[in-house]
């Protein structure tokens, strides 16, 4: 399996414009979810997931409508920050202002979690773990080495505090307080798992990749 793990737009809270908590995209945000879609055109996602925020809604969306028949978004609230989503309601009308082809995933991820650390594991195991490793069914062999892959791709859309503890998780690494993962507005994070003669294996092959965005509109500093 293929996985595409990317933060959302520039939003109006990123800039200071606004300080609710469903901030949506501002112009230069659109235009970063823009050049992201068209970079990804080309890749064929089998699933794309955005948590329930609008800002990732329409950086998924950008994505989605350069796809081949418009996918559809699975949105998963589980994928935004636990403080942002312990009460917060998503307002679907307006999500679907932005992207009409949304399924909504309530009970898609187990909601017995005590921080975002241990969330992302759930949300990783549900959304790609198991389907990586238990759907594994092209095979190559390499010499006496036998590699299987599950020839998914999936992309997630989520935030900055999010992904880095999807990263930390990925990587096998705990991140606290003195170590800063950045993910710049629309950055991507690319990663294959496979099985290599029977064993689990995570191949982390980009980090905070922002090359798909014009030099003006690259983020510069970690919000």
């Amino acid at each position: 399996m293929e996985l595409y793990l990317v933060r959302h737009g520039e939003t109006r809270s990123n800039t200071g414009e606004d300080d609710s908590c469903d901030s949506v995209l501002t112009e230069k945000g659109i235009m970063q979810a823009e050049y992201l879609g068209k970079y990804l055109e080309n890749i064929h996602f089998d699933k794309i997931y955005s948590s329930h925020l609008i800002r990732a809604v329409q950086t998924a969306a950008a994505v989605a409508k350069y796809q081949q028949g418009e996918p559809e978004i699975i949105v998963v609230p589980e994928l935004a920050e636990r403080g942002i989503t312990s009460e917060f309601v998503p307002d679907k009308e307006r999500l679907e202002k932005a992207y009409s082809k949304l399924v909504y995933a309530d009970d898609l991820i187990n909601k017995d979690f005590h921080g975002d650390i241990e969330r992302s594991e759930n949300v990783l195991r549900r959304l790609v773990f198991d389907p990586a490793y238990l759907n594994a069914s092209e095979t190559k062999i390499k010499g006496e080495n036998e590699i299987r892959y599950n020839p998914e791709k999936i992309l997630i859309v989520a935030h900055g505090g999010l992904n880095a503890c999807i990263l930390s998780n990925l990587v096998n690494f705990r991140f606290d307080i003195n170590m800063n993962v950045v993910q710049h507005n629309t950055c991507i994070n690319r990663f294959r798992l496979f099985l290599f003669n029977g064993v689990r294996r995570i191949a982390f092959e980009g980090y905070n990749e922002t090359n798909h965005l014009p030099e003006e509109i690259r983020q510069h500093c970690n919000y």
